[in-house]
């Protein structure tokens, strides 16, 4: 059972270019919640991500993560973080395994088998990502998912390439982790049919 943790975001604006964006977004996430961002391409979903995560400065407004500012917990904020962009962030020219095991040394091989069993990619272990198709290729992303021991999750449409039935199971996956205290922040363009969030529109 994680601890609680508490992530509020008050007045955010960030700039992009000569746009500003966000248009002063507000809202508090504690262990437990999942928070949906919605809202048109070019709204600010992945400018978000970013901002939370330090790679872009913010023009105004404030982020703090259990009473104190980000940005003097950055570090512990990001121990805690596991963010999965629209990307897949993962090299074409190694294999399933050498992928899981660059981002995961730690993992048993067994613990990784069960993963990988578990999203249909268990013969493609020895596989190089760029003969996988996209759904794969997702799916060996989503991996992390399945091992994290990270509290919060920052997932940027998740449910990219896959078919209904992983949905389903990437829902699932998420209901139990807010029911172990986490916490889930996701942008989608796709409404959530299994979990209880707060909608955040940008």
């Amino acid at each position: 059972m994680h601890s609680v943790a508490i992530l509020t975001i008050s007045d955010l604006w960030v700039e992009r270019g000569e746009s500003d964006l966000l248009n002063g977004l507000s809202f508090s996430a504690r262990s437990g919640d999942v928070v949906h961002i919605t809202g048109a391409n070019g709204a600010g979903k992945s400018t978000f991500f970013k901002a939370l995560l330090g790679l872009l400065p913010i023009l105004s407004g404030s982020m703090t993560f259990n009473g104190d500012s980000l940005t003097q917990q950055r570090q512990n904020f990001l121990n805690n973080t596991l963010y999965i962009g629209h990307s897949a962030g993962l090299n074409g020219a190694l294999t399933v395994m050498e992928n899981i095991r660059w981002y995961l040394p730690k993992c048993s091989e067994k613990i990784v088998e069960q993963a990988l069993s578990e999203l249909s990619l268990g013969a493609f272990a020895e596989t190089q990502l760029h003969a996988l198709s996209a759904g794969q290729v997702r799916r060996v992303a989503l991996v992390r998912l399945w091992l994290s021991e990270q509290q919060i999750w920052l997932l940027d449409e998740p449910f990219t390439a896959l078919d209904q039935g992983l949905i389903s199971m990437l829902e699932a996956k998420m209901a139990a982790h807010v029911a172990s205290g986490g916490i889930v922040i996701l942008a989608s363009h796709l409404p959530l049919a299994h979990l209880s969030y707060l909608q955040v529109e940008l």
